[in-house]
């Protein structure tokens, strides 16, 4: 049976892609209009060539392998789609739906294109009688180690139900955690490059123009109008430069980072540099202790849940304190007791690893931790976000009078000494 890939607007006016299998092209435009989505481009992309006991999904599944061959672009998968399909999966399981079932009928209920490939081929590599955790390491591009750890703990404990649910969980946090700290960071981003570009439009081609001008008349000029011209003349000259080293820098900031000794100092200065530090490290030991949180609530063993925590930190230095921590574990010892030795590990963090090893209570604490940090951070960055739009905004209006003054006033006393 023939295969389509469409495009079109559903009833909410959203633009949907998809797949359908039909008979005949003018079959799946009904079949789709019963669905309220109005076609706008719909194409043949091979046929079904499944046997009879093979399910319409696994047709599918060829056909989207086929097509995946033949270089046909997917969206790419978010964290959001992780956290939609963890919670839709574990409704369905908690509903008594088997692991099959349950990615079947999500797979028909998702119209994202790439999604939908993703979750026939984790369906069908279970099928082939591959565990979850599995199927899921053979797209680890996709899905994080966390996720594949906790899987693996959730098929070996029985409560894979509930430990997907925890995993929707973990990722929702995690989106909304980002998704304040955007929201906080807009209005100081917007209100720079607002600035930047006046300044850039003031600097280039308005300072040079009435500077010509006013060196022709032969006047002598102050002291801050010449310094601004000059200033200008500077500006234009090296600003090619400049955008050129930035695009570059940008362009392999990859390979530069991978070296070693550009990596080490690299993350040390986002340790040390004022303010940016308090953001990077909170960030970072918030995503930390959540993953930890979560972890260890579904099971997993301390020793591999640090090692998990460890291999989604993005700073050097924080990851060979967790490895060393997680030495300290292995050895029997204390992991409050190695964190203590780092300075950028604040002492709540050491001293409530340490009440919770104590207690018994460790994933407990290491929630509290999360919770803290979580609240911290948000209150850190309403208060540095609430007292840079106002110091931007005086000082870039202080820049631009200064301009204002040394380009007016020289006009001013030239107009004087005409009349």
């Amino acid at each position: 049976m023939p295969i389509y890939i469409y495009t079109g607007v559903d009833s909410e006016g959203k633009r949907v892609r998809g797949i359908v299998e039909s008979s005949s092209k003018a079959t799946a435009i009904q079949k789709l209009k019963k669905e309220r989505i109005i076609i706008t481009k719909i194409q043949e992309k091979g046929h079904s060539t499944s046997q009879p006991a093979k399910s319409a999904d696994t047709s599918i599944l060829a056909s989207l392998r086929t097509l995946v061959k033949k270089n046909i672009s997917f969206s790419r998968i978010t964290k959001n789609d992780l956290a939609i399909f963890s919670k839709q999966l574990s409704s369905l399981l908690k509903s008594g739906l088997s692991l099959t079932e349950s990615l079947d009928t999500i797979a028909k209920q998702t119209r994202k294109l790439s999604m939908k490939f993703l979750i026939l081929s984790l369906s069908q590599s279970i099928k082939e009688g591959k565990s979850f955790s599995q199927a899921l390491s053979e797209n680890s591009r996709v899905f994080p180690e966390i996720y594949i750890g906790m899987i693996r703990t959730g098929e070996a404990s029985g409560e894979l139900d509930r430990v997907v649910d925890d995993l929707g969980n973990y990722l929702d946090k995690q989106i909304a955690l980002q998704s304040k700290i955007t929201s906080a960071l807009v209005y100081p981003i917007f209100v720079v490059v607002v600035m930047g570009i006046v300044l850039w439009v003031l600097l280039s081609f308005v300072v040079p123009k009435i500077g010509e001008l006013l060196k022709d008349v032969g006047k002598a000029l102050p002291v801050y109008t010449k310094l601004l011209i000059s200033s200008s003349e500077v500006f234009s000259n090296t600003l090619p430069y400049f955008i050129a080293i930035g695009v570059g820098i940008f362009a392999f900031r990859k390979k530069f980072l991978s070296v070693p000794k550009i990596r080490f100092y690299f993350d040390l200065f986002r340790l040390k540099v004022p303010i940016y530090s308090r953001v990077h490290l909170l960030g970072e030991l918030q995503r930390i202790f959540s993953t930890l949180a979560t972890l260890t609530r579904a099971g997993v063993p301390l020793v591999k849940a640090i090692e998990t925590a460890e291999s989604i930190s993005i700073n050097i230095h924080i990851k060979k304190a967790l490895k060393e921590a997680r030495e300290y574990v292995v050895e029997g010892r204390s992991m409050s007791e190695k964190l203590a030795e780092y300075e950028f590990f604040p002492p709540m963090i050491y001293n409530m690893v340490a009440v919770g090893e104590r207690s018994g209570e460790i994933e407990k604490m290491f929630s509290n931790i999360a919770e803290t940090l979580t609240s911290e951070l948000e209150t850190f960055i309403a208060g540095v976000t609430s007292l840079i739009e106002p110091i931007l905004i005086v000082f870039i209006g202080g820049l631009i009078f200064f301009i204002m003054v040394s380009i007016i006033v020289p006009i001013l006393e030239i107009n004087r000494s005409i009349m």
